[in-house]
């Protein structure tokens, strides 16, 4: 694959780069979005809401449980019990039993929660009490006791509790239904046979508020049912009793989350059973209400797929005219370019962007080659013509050396023996000076030129000062850059004891200490010298000045390194001090 991208030019690169790198992975996130994410949406809450109907059902049947216990309470009374004991009492004892029972029962009813208790076998004793339809608690002697009533279930149940769905006592002309929990009561002075029930109407509406406690997405549904799928409590307003229908194959599952898949009415089943309350808890949320949001994020990425595709289609044009096809014609134009062919101004653009200050920089590039192609065959011409030169020239310093020498001769055959010396020491100084183009000579060789210098200097210009010399034998043979201690030495005479007749003094020392030469130059020269000033100058940071010393410190760096150099100091008393450290090296016999 590298081959074939090798292979390729830049346009085909990127080409290939944006529908690899762009195109590919934003449809692939964009399906992820579109169908991944919805999915993965149905999963997570249909799971989240299996967790919250089977915490709620068992809230649900908590509350069951205490009507449960309630129930008990009320059976084991006295003033229950004693209802079945009808002997040898006369109509006002059996009036005062019922309404103290009657009493108990109201206690306990309230917010259309009522406790009822109907005992039918003895509806002879109490002729006096009113049927249920007349108020909605209180102790009843009739009632339907077919098989399939809810008092025949409740006997049947043997003291278990149930709960059924049957009409609300008291005056109830529509026969509006409520969810009841029933349960018989037992007979103690009859070996316990069941001979009553006791029932707890509005069922139904305790248990509605801990539904309605319940927060479900928009639309949901949550309904409390039987076995028998009917409704017991609901949050959707439908009719107590009422039959809830439930697709079979849901209908006939257990336990889990289920999803009905019917177009735009999809809706998702949460359900859970309760063998202690033979009820089931069932959530249902539309489809619609889990991923409506995602539907509307969905539609929003469309829109906004098309409005990027459309710029990425119109960056992309953008890009290959305004930047792949210039800079495709500035490789065209670097690889049919040679050296010494001029480029016109018509290959420029006019364009302040990179693109445009790289091609005309490659135009001014190839303008500045040729120019160094011009130049260097210039330079070429005028090289032969130095090397010329200079092997014209090398004849000419030994025949100076023989002239003076011959002077010299003369003048002394002649008797003026302070010209012969003047002669003899000049020639020292150019001898020494040319070094025969040597950099490095042994310090012997430059004292050598120092003593010519000076004895120039005292002949010529009728100095007198005194000259102190202090050298080590052995710092003679190492090396050091020519000609610069007579800068330093014509500096301390010029600026320090020139004017001073007798009395000026020169200290020349020159000392190996630690691989090291130490050369010290002193004057007592009786003018004020700013030190700081002459370190300024060594160092060049004064640079308008001082082109003397500043060569000898710039040498000395050049040929040992920076850690080598000169310092000025004031001399103790009066004067100035110069100090030269270079490194102790031994003279290379090569010959330059």
């Amino acid at each position: 694959m590298f081959r074939w991208l090798s292979r390729m030019n830049l346009i085909q690169k990127l080409i290939v780069f944006i529908i690899f790198l762009i195109v590919i992975p934003i449809l692939l996130a964009y399906w992820v979005v579109s169908v991944k994410v919805a999915e993965i949406t149905e999963d997570q809450m249909g799971d989240t809401l299996f967790q919250l109907v089977k915490t709620s059902h068992l809230t649900l049947d908590r509350d069951i449980t205490s009507v449960d216990g309630t129930t008990e309470k009320l059976m084991v009374t006295p003033e229950t019990q004693l209802m079945f004991d009808t002997t040898e009492l006369n109509e006002y004892d059996r009036l005062q039993k019922y309404l103290v029972l009657d009493k108990l029962l109201t206690g306990y009813s309230k917010n259309d929660i009522n406790f009822a208790v109907f005992i039918p076998k003895i509806l002879d004793d109490y002729p006096f009490a009113p049927p249920s339809d007349v108020k909605p608690n209180g102790v009843f002697f009739a009632c339907d006791t077919s098989s399939s009533s809810w008092f025949q279930d409740a006997l049947n149940a043997r003291g278990t509790g149930i709960i059924r769905i049957m009409n609300q006592l008291g005056n109830n002309p529509k026969g509006i239904k409520t969810a009841a929990y029933i349960r018989s009561m037992n007979n103690d002075l009859d070996d316990r046979k069941p001979s009553g029930v006791i029932v707890m109407t509005g069922l139904d509406l305790l248990l509605q508020k801990d539904l309605e406690s319940l927060k479900i997405p928009k639309d949901g549904q949550i309904v409390l049912l039987n076995k028998a799928n009917g409704v017991l409590a609901n949050t959707a307003g439908l009719d107590i009793g009422s039959v809830f229908k439930l697709p079979q194959d849901i209908f006939r599952a257990s336990d889990g989350v289920f999803i009905d898949r019917k177009g735009s009415d999809s809706s998702l089943y949460a359900i859970h059973r309760s063998v202690n309350s033979d009820t089931k808890l069932l959530f249902k949320i539309p489809i619609s209400s889990i991923i409506g949001e995602h539907e509307a994020v969905r539609q929003l990425v469309n829109y906004l797929m098309i409005v990027y595709f459309c710029v990425l289609l119109s960056a992309s044009i953008y890009f290959f005219r305004h930047i792949l096809s210039p800079l495709s014609r500035l490789a065209r134009l670097s690889r049919s370019f040679e050296p010494g062919r001029p480029l016109t101004n018509e290959y420029k653009v006019n364009r302040r962007d990179e693109i445009g200050l790289l091609n005309n920089a490659f135009i001014e590039m190839t303008k500045r080659l040729n120019q160094t192609i011009h130049d260097k065959y210039d330079l070429e011409l005028k090289h032969k013509e130095a090397e010329l030169t200079i092997l014209h020239s090398q004849i000419n310093p030994h025949l100076l050396y023989n002239t003076l020498e011959s002077i010299f001769w003369r003048t002394t055959i002649e008797g003026n023996t302070e010209s012969a010396e003047m002669i003899r020491d000049l020639s020292l100084l150019m001898r020494i000076g040319l070094s025969r183009g040597k950099t490095l000579i042994p310090i012997a060789e430059e004292i050598n030129h120092i003593e010519a210098y000076l004895r120039l200097q005292l002949k010529r210009n009728n100095y007198s000062f005194t000259t102190h010399w202090d050298i080590d034998d052995d710092a003679k043979l190492f090396l050091i850059p020519k000609v610069v201690l007579q800068p330093l030495v014509e500096n301390a005479i010029i600026h320090g004891i020139r004017k001073m007749d007798n009395e000026g003094q020169l200290w020349i020392s020159i000392k190996t200490k630690e691989q090291e030469v130490h050369i010290t130059i002193e004057d007592n020269g009786y003018r004020t010298v700013d030190i700081d000033k002459l370190n300024d100058i060594v160092n060049g940071i004064r640079t308008e000045e001082g082109f003397g010393i500043q060569n000898v410190n710039k040498r000395i760096k050049l040929h040992f390194g920076e850690s080598f150099g000169l310092v000025f100091e004031q001399r103790t008393g009066k004067g100035t001090k110069v100090l030269m450290t270079i490194p102790a090296t031994v003279e290379d016999h090569s010959i330059v």
